[in-house]
């Protein structure tokens, strides 16, 4: 892609994702957490569809895009599930082999008049989709739904991509929020944010919803994930980045004994190992997104690269608010004190889809294969 197309979306990006506290505070709590005009005005700017190639509405750009827009609703702590849904749900939905379902969700996704999440984890929440815990079973002719799924990214979708276990393998299904038997249930987050428990009671699945088939389920689903990973790493480079930068300014101006304490040498110390720990995960971020960009990336480098750059931006996020919470001191962990909104959402994104430790492992293992 064209560094000048790249340049002017990193510009009108940061343009709109400016940090409103108060916005953030008062959908705290809230069900389902973020509001749909917000969420239309990104589909307006194109930011939906950045991954939808252009005969399905979309406008058909890179990961590297996706990437530069989630960095940037990091730093504004932005929560509508740009991740959860303009990435991983669509990826997912896009990479199916069913035909017709994609020419009539593809293009409601990229004019946000859609809002789709993945729904594959069972209780245990582990990295493998071959885990899942929604059992599809065939009575009379029809597909039945039963089982749950636990840490769907939002209780706020439209609809649902489904993972479920067949007698023929992993499928992937489509199932609206709507539909009869199916109960979501929200569960509270460290940043106030909620994410959902979805009970499936009998749910229909007709053949036409049926996003993928055994065949191609596991690889469509597999890629959706991988591609989330990029670019919640993205979203913790983007709120690291403003911790950071709250912090130098709060060592700058904040006077004790006559002079400001980023004058302490261990203080700048401290500082110099924050920066060096945000600057690996840009490097890191940088060589998974030009992996997975690569038409030519097998699944198991894709999947290393990944879990490289999402057990980095966990570990890494989180070490950065620690230290920016300890160097503030009291006024640092007052809820009026933006700060807490970085350190909270950081706690919340650096588990989402697996923490530091669950990728080390992953990388371990997929590093392994020949």
């Amino acid at each position: 892609m064209q560094d000048d197309t790249l340049r002017m979306l990193r510009d009108s990006a940061a343009d709109f994702a400016v940090l409103d506290a108060p916005r953030v505070r008062r959908l705290r709590g809230a069900d389902p957490g973020f509001e749909r005009s917000r969420w239309g005005e990104m589909a307006d700017m194109g930011w939906l569809g950045v991954l939808i190639p252009e005969e399905f509405g979309g406008l058909g750009l890179s990961l590297e895009a996706a990437a530069i827009i989630a960095e940037q609703l990091g730093r504004a702590v932005c929560p509508e599930p740009y991740s959860a849904s303009a990435v991983s749900a669509t990826l997912a939905l896009l990479h199916g082999d069913n035909g017709a379902l994609k020419q009539r969700l593809l293009p409601q996704l990229a004019a946000g008049e859609l809002i789709a999440c993945l729904a594959w984890q069972d209780e245990r929440g582990g990295l493998d989709p071959e885990q899942c815990a929604v059992k599809a079973r065939a009575k009379d002719g029809a597909v039945l739904l039963d089982g749950s799924s636990r840490f769907v990214a939002t209780t706020g979708a439209d609809g649902y991509v489904v993972a479920a276990r067949s007698a023929q393998g992993l499928e992937l299904y489509w199932i609206e929020r709507s539909a009869a038997g199916l109960a979501c249930e929200p569960e509270l987050r460290a940043d106030g944010s909620t994410s959902a428990r979805l009970k499936f009671d009998a749910v229909a699945a007709p053949a036409e919803n049926r996003i993928a088939s055994a065949a191609t389920a596991p690889a469509a689903l597999q890629l959706a994930l991988d591609h989330a990973l990029v670019a919640a790493s993205a979203e913790l480079l983007g709120l690291m980045d403003c911790a950071l930068e709250m912090t130098l300014e709060y060592l700058r101006t904040r006077v004790q004994f006559g002079k400001p304490i980023g004058s302490n040498q261990a203080l700048q110390h401290r500082a110099v190992d924050m920066y060096i720990q945000k600057e690996l995960t840009r490097a890191t971020l940088a060589a998974a997104v030009a992996t997975l960009d690569d038409p030519a990336c097998t699944p198991e480098r894709r999947a290393a690269a990944a879990s490289s750059v999402k057990a980095r931006a966990s570990q890494a996020a989180l070490a950065i608010c620690k230290e920016a919470l300890q160097m503030h001191g009291a006024i640092g962990y007052t809820d009026e004190y933006d700060l807490g909104l970085y350190f909270n959402h950081a706690l919340v994104l650096s588990a989402w889809l697996g923490n530091a430790n669950a990728h080390r492992s992953r990388y371990a293992g997929v590093s392994a294969l020949p």
